[in-house]
């Protein structure tokens, strides 16, 4: 049995614009890290690079549907998080755009500490994609 992260928050911004923001280098760096690598194609590797990392973190795009949802796999080379996969749905709402994430495929042998710590970042990122996507002005949650 594995383990996810689920979380959500709601967005004044359409999701047109949110998309954008997690399928392309210019809106990853602009809430995420500023040290991306990505092409918006189904297939590519996108590699997510951060300060206290001794590695880059490796996604494999394995859909894009425009508007509606991204789904990433994990292609290493973290061992943790090797095997994950992160989806994004995006649904329109009144007044913006309501974001899930779902961080799926967690080992039960990862401890809750850990999961706990990798749920708070992705709570951070999330914080982050509202905050860009809402004014424009970027801001990574993570270096």
């Amino acid at each position: 049995m594995t383990r996810e992260i689920v979380l959500a928050v709601e967005v004044e911004s359409d999701a047109h614009t949110v998309y954008e923001a997690v399928t392309t280098q210019e809106g990853l760096t602009a809430f995420w890290t500023p040290q991306v690598t990505a092409t918006p194609e189904v297939g590519a590797t996108l590699r997510f690079g951060f300060e206290q990392a001794p590695a880059e973190l490796e996604m494999t795009v394995e859909a894009l549907e425009p508007g509606g949802r991204v789904m990433w796999s994990c292609a290493g080379p973290w061992p943790d998080w090797t095997g994950t996969d992160v989806e994004w749905r995006l649904d329109e709402v009144e007044g913006g755009t309501r974001v899930l994430l779902r961080h799926t495929g967690w080992d039960d042998g990862f401890d809750d500490s850990s999961l706990g710590a990798v749920s708070y970042s992705w709570a951070l990122v999330l914080g982050a994609l509202k905050s860009f996507a809402e004014s424009g002005t970027p801001q990574p949650a993570l270096r």
